[in-house]
C-alpha cells in the first residue's frame, strides 16, 4: 500500500456520487423485464433488443464511472439510443427506445453498484492497515441475532492477506427460523472483488444459533501459518 492510501495504483477512497432513487431503479428493472419478455413470442425482436442494449451499456461505460454520468444519460435515454442506432446504421423499428434505454440503465447500474462496493471494501481495508487492525468488517446489514424477515449479511476480511468470511443468517424454507452460516471467501486486495475461497481454506459451515456461528467465525479469524 502506498502512503496516499492506494493499493497497487487503485485508490481506496470512494465517493458515491448522486444517489439513485428506489423508484428510478425499479423503473429500470421493470423496463428490463418487459423488454426481455419478447424472448418467447418474438425471438427476432428479442435478439435485436439484446444487441442494442449491449451497445448502449458499452456507451454508458465510456461516459464514466459512478452514478452521476448514468443519471445524466438517463435524462436523455431515447435520444442516446437513437444516436447509437444512427452510428451503427441500424433500424429501431418495432423497438421501444425508452424501454431499451432503461434496460441498459439497469444493467449498467448493477455494474456501478458493484464497482462502488469494491471501492468501499478497498477503503476500509486501507483504513484497517493504517490502524494496524488485522480483521475489519467491510459490509454488514440485517439482524445479527437472526430474523427471517431481516436476513443478516456480514463480510469481514484480514487486511493483510485478503482472507475473508461471509457470515450470514438467512430464512429457512418456511420463514420460521434463521439458517446461520459461515463461508470462507477471499477479497482481492488490488480490486476489492470477492472471490471463492482457496483450496486450503476451510469449507462453508452451518450452525444452529448465532452464538455458535460467531464462535466458529472467531476461530477462523485466528492467525494461520499461510496468512
Amino acid at each position: 500500500m502506498s502512503n496516499d492510501g492506494t493499493k497497487d495504483g487503485i485508490t481506496s477512497a470512494v465517493h458515491d456520487d448522486d444517489p439513485v432513487s428506489p423508484m428510478t431503479t425499479a423503473s429500470w428493472q421493470q423496463a428490463e423485464e418487459k423488454l426481455y419478455s419478447a424472448a418467447t413470442t418474438r425471438p427476432d425482436l428479442y435478439q435485436r433488443a439484446l444487441l442494442l442494449v449491449s451497445a448502449v451499456v458499452a456507451r454508458l461505460r465510456e461516459l464514466g464511472a459512478g452514478t452521476s454520468p448514468l443519471l445524466a444519460a438517463a435524462a436523455r435515454g431515447p435520444e442516446l439510443v437513437t444516436e447509437i442506432l444512427e452510428e451503427r446504421g441500424t433500424s429501431g423499428a418495432e423497438l421501444d427506445l425508452d424501454l431499451v434505454a432503461r434496460a441498459a440503465m439497469a444493467m449498467r447500474y448493477r455494474e456501478v453498484a458493484g464497482e462502488q462496493a469494491a471501492q468501499r471494501r478497498l477503503r476500509r481495508l486501507a483504513e484497517a492497515g493504517r490502524s494496524d487492525r488485522a480483521w475489519v468488517v467491510l459490509e454488514e446489514s440485517g439482524d445479527p441475532a437472526g430474523d427471517p424477515f431481516l436476513p443478516y449479511h456480514r463480510l469481514e476480511a484480514d487486511a493483510a492477506s485478503g482472507r475473508a468470511l461471509l457470515v450470514t443468517a438467512t430464512p429457512d424454507a418456511e420463514f420460521r427460523a434463521s439458517v446461520h452460516a459461515v463461508q470462507p471467501v477471499r477479497v482481492d486486495l488490488a480490486t476489492g472483488s470477492v472471490e471463492e475461497a482457496e483450496g486450503t481454506d476451510p469449507a462453508a459451515s452451518a450452525h444452529p444459533t448465532a452464538e455458535a456461528r460467531e464462535a466458529h467465525a472467531a476461530a477462523l479469524r485466528e492467525p494461520r501459518d499461510d496468512s
